[in-house]
């Protein structure tokens, strides 16, 4: 039985085992945020009101880039420890449930084969828990460009704003950019922006959809208005001509203009300006 007490040492040492994907850090990072401190204070907006127009477009941008600065390293910080829990789990448990599989198979005593497979599927088990509650596998590298797709935008917004003299671009309004570069890097950002994004991307498949429908239904419609019980109707061909003249198809047949799917375009807008019924 002791092999069995070394390989649980094992698996605990195994449990242990963490690949963040991010290098040693050469700063230090607690001194450097606290160098900052300053620049976070209430009073930076009454120096901002006392300084000479001369110096306020200074005086905004230090405090600008001291905030996303520090902003930047507790983001770096959070991303780091997002990617260590994720595959310190997933190691850890994926390692166990292997293990425990391998001492199964090898052990000759069928008591200490039915711990081994309960406790393989216990932890099994665990680790879909966490796989489900936790959301890591799948999501989290997801939710992680989409923080840094809205990071960057709202960064470029705030250094054309910088661009500005302070009377166009005030360090209030600064403030209020920054705080939204804070929250485009949470996670609750990123979700919101994702179910913004799905939504615009719905409503956009939608019209298209609708789109290419009403191409469709103006050519019957076209048609319908041309021959509306087999026969052509005079009026309604002069008015077709007309359009197609003033919109430089007076080349194009009716017929192929109805069908063709060249002038689908031109035909939701024909509908719409001679009108057709």
């Amino acid at each position: 039985m002791k092999w069995i007490g070394v390989l649980l040492f094992g698996f605990s040492l195994v449990g242990c085992v963490s690949i963040t994907g991010y290098p040693i850090r050469t700063i230090n990072f607690s001194e450097e945020l606290s160098s900052l401190t300053s620049y976070f204070e209430a009073t930076v907006i009454t120096t901002y009101k006392e300084k000479d127009d001369s110096e306020k477009n200074n005086y905004r941008n230090e405090v600008v880039h001291a905030r996303i600065r520090a902003i930047n390293l507790n983001y770096n910080s959070f991303l780091k420890e997002l990617s260590s829990e994720s595959k310190s789990l997933n190691i850890g448990a994926d390692s166990t449930v292997l293990l425990l599989g391998a001492a199964g198979a090898i052990s000759t005593v069928s008591s200490t084969q039915a711990i081994l497979a309960a406790a393989s599927a216990t932890v099994t088990g665990a680790k879909t828990s966490f796989d489900k509650n936790a959301f890591y596998d799948s999501t989290v590298p997801a939710l992680i460009s989409q923080m840094n797709a809205s990071r960057k935008d709202v960064l470029a917004r705030i250094y054309a704003g910088l661009e500005l003299d302070h009377p166009k671009y005030s360090l209030m309004k600064a403030l209020i950019d920054i705080e939204d570069y804070f929250q485009a890097g949470t996670i609750v950002g990123a979700v919101n922006a994702i179910s913004e994004s799905s939504g615009e991307q719905k409503v956009k498949a939608d019209k298209r959809i609708e789109r290419i429908f009403f191409k469709d239904l103006a050519g019957d419609r076209l048609r319908f208005f041309w021959k509306p019980d087999g026969t052509i109707n005079a009026t309604n061909e002069t008015k077709i001509k007309q359009w197609m003249q003033a919109n430089q198809l007076q080349n194009v047949s009716i017929t192929s203009f109805i069908r063709s799917r060249m002038f689908e375009d031109a035909r939701a807008k024909a509908v719409d300006e001679i009108p057709v019924p």
